[in-house]
């Protein structure tokens, strides 16, 4: 039968001595503290593990966490990944330093509930107990423990005991699990190896879910490792799922370099960097801080130096609530919604903590407008459809690639491509993976109209533009112009032209009836001429016109695909497309070697044309020059239509 995981995780809080150690071992029957040196001191100096087999017969899990002031990285390291909390505290010494600090951090990382558990209830009497109580009571005001039952026990005489069991197992059903969709991600809490086994990594999955064979990315060391085996709770599972205090069998990780405050997760989902952009809020014993006071920046089970960069002040103190950037000395792997905790380097106290709203790297920045960027972060809040949004809004009408805001996000490609299709604010160009506002859509459609009306004042008649002279635009971003180009195109308004034109056929209205008899004497004088094209001059005198009269009805009939032109020359189209036949024919006939004299008897040409008919033909991939040489490539999308027509 496969293993009942209940994936909700408990941990201790507490004062070293509290006995928080004890408490674990009466309720479980397992001893957490693991190390040589925490079984001589009696003390726990590391994380330790347990597990509750509850009524339904489902195991929870417990991580006992040290309690002494120097370990206290150690206990932000096993509290990131709790759910539920039991604030030890011993009645015959009541609330201490180290009780104060342990609520401030569990406040700042938003634990969802817990229970106060008062010990040590066999060693005074009545009255010292309900001082204690009163004392904790009054210190978890306004903060996540605020109306967390009591209880009171004796890990000793197991006075209590059932009670809180009983207790803390419906609290533990009534918090609803973590989920288990989404790209998996698992702070490393330890590593170590195992005889037949080779490397183990520990931690507690944040999100999503993992299998034995699945390959994962160690970050910030950007290398993969292969999970597998998998263990839970004393035995082996088929899956690592989110809120489940899991080992990993990952022997190839031997080597490369993997511990504690790394991360394991999906590829090519999550980033790392050494800036990162939060909103802080500071503690009620926090000191004053100024701009760039040297900080350890805990999240997930990492501890890294670094400063803290205040962008709308020069300096703040208790309680206070701000957007601010943290400059790392070495890079990290966590993502927007994170939790985090703030201490000083000097002296070690927490001072504070929050939600991480970006991970960037370090570099220059202008504080007023970074401040003001991070506050509308802030505004969208922890709703992904809103993020995209203010990112959108931010980008402007350069838009956001995907894959950029799948590392925002940490969501993946896919999921994030399907919320922005939901997003009615949003619409995606998906052959470039890039979603821009509706609006900047709309006024980017407007303007490149507006454009294109400009660059043809001139030449009334013709409808179409190169594609090239829009990417010259300093108005509109290319990757606005693609979409726009693409979306015009779907709904039958533009086309593209065969020689690198845009088509507007919006702009294909009737010619006035002089114009249009203009017109048809350009079109005859180039269609009669064969390979031997007019002169400009010499239409110019047909039509009556010169200069951008004459050009702008000389674009029209290209716009309509009657006439082509090849270098300076105007042919008739029907005449260009049967020389390509021609060309195509004579190469077929010589092992797909173009005999280049014959096709000119065959054109009844001269050189002066024939030259820049050949390139052209070149350019549209029917044939190609190698060592003097032009032959025909048969497969090309041309060949293969040319061919389709003499069939």
């Amino acid at each position: 039968m496969a293993r009942q995981i209940h994936p909700v995780v408990v941990g201790t809080a507490g004062h070293i001595d509290h006995g928080k150690s004890s408490l674990v071992t009466a309720l479980t029957g397992t001893d957490p503290d693991r190390l040589k040196e925490e079984k001589d001191r009696g003390l726990t100096i590391d994380l330790g593990f347990a597990r509750i087999k509850l009524a339904d017969g489902r195991l929870l899990g417990m991580v006992d966490v040290p309690g002494h002031e120097r370990f206290v990285r150690n206990m932000v390291a096993g509290s990131t990944g709790l759910d539920l909390a039991l604030l030890i505290v011993a009645a015959d010494d009541g609330v201490m330093p180290q009780t104060i600090e342990h609520v401030d951090i569990l406040n700042l990382l938003q634990v969802r509930g817990g229970l106060i558990v008062m010990t040590k209830i066999d060693m005074v009497d009545e009255l010292l107990v309900e001082v204690a109580e009163e004392e904790v009571l009054e210190l978890v005001k306004g903060t996540v423990l605020e109306g967390a039952e009591v209880c009171r026990v004796s890990s000793i005489t197991g006075e209590g005991i059932p009670e809180l069991r009983e207790k803390l197992e419906a609290l533990a059903m009534s918090v609803e699990p973590r989920q288990s969709h989404g790209p998996f991600r698992m702070p490393i809490q330890r590593v170590f190896s195992l005889p037949g086994i080779g490397t183990v990594v520990t931690g507690i999955p944040l999100t999503g879910t993992v299998r034995p064979g699945a390959e994962l990315e160690v970050l910030p060391l950007g290398t993969r490792i292969k999970v597998r085996g998998i263990h839970a709770y004393g035995g082996k599972v088929e899956e690592a799922v989110a809120g489940h205090s899991t080992a990993l069998s990952v022997p190839d990780a031997k080597e490369s370099g993997v511990h504690r405050g790394m991360v394991c997760a999906e590829p090519g989902v999550f980033a790392s960097g050494d800036a990162v952009d939060v909103d802080l809020t500071l503690t009620p014993r926090s000191p004053k801080l100024k701009h760039r006071v040297p900080i350890r920046f805990h999240t997930g089970t990492v501890e890294v130096r670094g400063q803290l960069l205040l962008l709308d002040r020069n300096e703040t103190g208790p309680n206070e609530n701000f957007v601010a950037r943290l400059e790392l000395d070495e890079n990290v792997a966590c993502h927007a919604t994170d939790r985090f905790l703030l201490r000083l380097q000097n002296p070690a106290v927490t001072i504070g903590g929050g939600r991480v709203l970006r991970l960037e790297d370090s570099g220059r920045y202008r504080r007023k407008d970074l401040g003001a960027e991070l506050q509308g972060i802030v505004a969208a809040g922890d709703k992904p459809e809103a993020r995209v949004l203010h990112e959108l809004e931010q980008a402007g009408p350069v838009g956001c690639a995907i894959d950029d805001l799948s590392r925002a996000l940490s969501l993946g490609d896919g999921k994030v491509l399907e919320m922005v299709e939901a997003l009615p604010e949003a619409e995606v160009h998906e052959k470039a993976m890039r979603v821009f506002l509706r609006e900047q859509v709309a006024v980017g459609e407007r303007e490149l109209i507006e454009s294109v009306d400009r660059m043809l004042e001139r030449r009334p008649a013709a409808a179409s533009i190169k594609r090239a002279s829009i990417r010259t635009t300093r108005t509109l971003p290319q990757q606005l112009v693609e979409f726009v180009f693409e979306k015009m195109q779907a709904a039958g308004r533009v086309r593209a032209g065969r020689q690198g034109q845009i088509l507007f056929l919006d702009r294909l209205k009737p010619l006035p009836p002089a114009e249009q008899a203009r017109f048809d004497k350009i079109l005859s004088e180039c269609e009669s001429r064969g390979f031997r094209p007019p002169r400009i001059e010499e239409l110019s005198a047909a039509a009556g016109l010169s200069g951008d009269a004459l050009l702008s009805l000389l674009d029209r009939a290209q716009d309509e695909g009657l006439i082509d032109k090849v270098g300076e020359h105007y042919y008739g189209a029907k005449i260009v497309r049967g020389m390509l036949h021609a060309v195509r024919g004579n190469c077929l006939a010589n092992d797909e070697v173009l005999d280049i004299p014959k096709l000119r008897d065959g054109l009844d040409t001269s050189r002066k044309f024939l030259i820049p008919l050949l390139e052209y033909v070149d350019s549209l991939g029917l044939t190609v020059l190698r060592g003097g040489v032009r032959r025909l490539l048969p497969s090309s999308a041309i060949s293969r239509e040319l061919g389709a027509e003499k069939a």
